[in-house]
């Protein structure tokens, strides 16, 4: 944290006082201190065109490794930032903040190279001082979770947050922690909420962002210079970490909601929005992230919504969904099988066919989803029933999306099994691809499904890869076949090194794992090329044919070898 003495800053807090003490008692132009276990790091400057920056980069890489290594307090008259620089115009002395014998923080006096040399009565002046801060900065942490406590940390936030800068509230909250408490003790619990506690401490201290356990199982951040999405992000990562933890029970499963909201005007404001989008969060099943929005659009939003869940069960009940297919590409020799990925269309009342993510918002808030995937599934392998001798000598496959909401559910996969042995077709006519975030959902129901369909002879594709958060995680632990590169690498791989170093990085991964990789978004030959020649697999995009109905695609592919089957058994009756 950055702060200024002199009145620049109207709300001063106890270590705030003896910080400016300090300055005076030792004549120093400036005082920083440096404790990131702690939560402290704070520059006090008297002097209004003081280099803050400059003065906190010293300290934090250059003064504290020094401290930490050595534990020493000292006098530098003479320092040069690196070799070879010029001397700095300061004079340093420095002290260590000490936890047993153990540095965990420095205090650093400065003065102009202009001034008198510190000499031993100042570092003993500042000796003498350290304790008192010590204790002051040891009051502002709460013992159990190593977080700040809530009147410091509303008071850090009234220091640190600079309007206009994009400046965010995560609100969290345990899932079902009462339940753990009863079933395995208080002691269970408690150790929850330090472990959780932790976790947040580690994730905030690379942004000097902050946290508080406000009262049981709630914590709060304020994530200060993050947008929306990106504080959406974070909520979401810190999720999935309090997912994996694992207390004394391994069945025990610790889950967390989270509300993000902007901060604009007031904290408090702030907090009771972000609050309410978590209250939001466990309404919508907890073990997730919701956005706090203007209650106007979030009214405007769910009557929408309402609308589209009702188009999609009347779409169902009158059989207006319609199968439609893209053509998978191969780009090298030795791929010598062609895909198809299955889309959903919806047929309006007007005819005109729209693409069903309009929709999926809405079907995800009603629980739809999986309605959906089943009706895909059995019309899929009911169509491609009819036509399965003439696809497998092709050496043809169809990709059926999945979503996160199916993923889930454990009787999901028995229902994609039952679907391909009732109608007798080869499994490897069909794969199964399903996002980075429908996985994570649920590891172990997606393992599950992945070893259900696999042991019928099914593929896996994992789609949208590399735009998610665990990317290489899933790698690792989900035995799949394919991974489909996210299009926002694709589109621009030709204009943007970065695009093209995450590419062919996801290629030679891909390679060593023995994985086939598909190019979305692939929207001229140009491309195409270049990814050939980076070594993927196969591509997919308006370059090589729109989306087509299913039932057109088959007919055009296997008419005239159904026609020569259905003859040949004709002769044989």
């Amino acid at each position: 944290m950055i702060r200024r003495t002199g009145g620049a800053v109207s709300e001063r807090c106890h270590t705030d006082a003896l910080l400016e003490l300090l300055a005076l008692k030792l004549r120093c132009e400036h005082v920083v201190v440096h404790a990131p276990s702690l939560l402290a790091e704070e520059v006090k400057s008297t002097r209004v065109d003081a280099d803050i920056a400059r003065l906190d980069a010293l300290v934090r890489y250059k003064l504290w490794p020094m401290v930490r290594r050595t534990g020493r307090r000292k006098v530098l008259n003479r320092v040069r930032p690196s070799e070879g620089a010029p001397v700095l115009p300061l004079r340093i002395m420095l002290c260590p903040l000490l936890d047993g014998s153990t540095p965990i923080g420095v205090v650093v006096a400065l003065r102009e190279s202009n001034g008198p040399p510190f000499e031993r009565a100042d570092i003993d002046a500042l000796s003498a001082e350290v304790p008192a801060l010590r204790t002051r900065l040891s009051q502002r942490i709460e013992p159990n979770t190593g977080l700040l406590c809530r009147p410091d940390f509303e008071t850090e936030v009234k220091l640190r947050w600079r309007p206009p800068k994009a400046t965010c509230v995560v609100y969290g909250n345990l899932d079902r922690i009462n339940a753990l408490n009863e079933i395995q003790g208080f002691s269970a619990g408690d150790a929850v909420i330090e472990q959780v506690a932790c976790l947040w401490q580690k994730r905030l201290q690379s942004d000097g962002s902050i946290a508080t356990h406000l009262s049981g199982d709630r914590f709060v951040a304020v994530l200060f210079g993050q947008t929306l999405n990106r504080a959406s992000d974070w909520a979401e990562f810190t999720r999935q970490e309090i997912e994996s933890l694992r207390v004394c029970d391994d069945q025990a499963r610790v889950t967390a909601s989270f509300g993000v909201a902007p901060l604009g005007g007031s904290f408090h404001h702030a907090l009771a929005a972000a609050e309410s989008a978590c209250r939001v969060a466990k309404a919508r099943g907890r073990n997730r992230v919701e956005i706090y929005e203007s209650v106007d659009r979030t009214v405007a939003r769910r009557h929408a919504e309402a609308r589209a869940s009702r188009a999609i069960m009347e779409a169902l009940e009158e059989d207006r969904y319609v199968l439609h297919a893209q053509k998978i590409v191969p780009l090298t020799e030795t791929c010598d099988r062609a895909h198809y990925e299955i889309l959903l269309r919806i047929r309006q009342s007007d005819g005109k066919l729209i693409s069903v993510g309009e929709y999926l918002q809405a079907a995800e808030r009603y629980q739809l989803l999986e309605r959906l995937d089943r009706w895909v599934v059995q019309r899929a392998v009911q169509t491609l029933s009819q036509h399965a001798g003439s696809l497998c000598e092709q050496r043809l496959s169809f990709a059926i999306n999945i979503t996160g909401q199916s993923l889930s559910q454990p009787a999901f996969a028995d229902f994609v099994r039952a679907e391909i042995e009732r109608h007798g077709i080869p499994a490897r006519l069909v794969d199964f691809e399903f996002t980075e975030t429908a996985a994570v959902r649920n590891l172990v129901a997606t393992r599950r499904f992945i070893e259900c369909v696999r042991d019928v002879g099914a593929h896996i594709a994992l789609d949208d890869f590399g735009a998610g958060l665990s990317s290489l995680v899933l790698l690792k632990h989900l035995n799949v076949h394919r991974i489909k590169i996210d299009g926002q690498f694709v589109r621009d791989i030709l204009d943007n090194p970065r695009s093209r170093a995450l590419v062919g990085g996801l290629g030679l991964i891909a390679s060593q794992l023995n994985l086939e990789t598909v190019a979305v978004y692939v929207e001229t030959k140009a491309i195409a090329e270049y990814l050939r020649g980076v070594g993927i697999t196969y591509a997919q995009g308006h370059c090589f044919g729109f989306d087509e109905p299913l039932t057109d695609i088959l007919a055009s592919l296997c008419g005239a070898g159904d026609a020569r089957e259905r003859g040949a058994r004709a002769g044989e009756g």
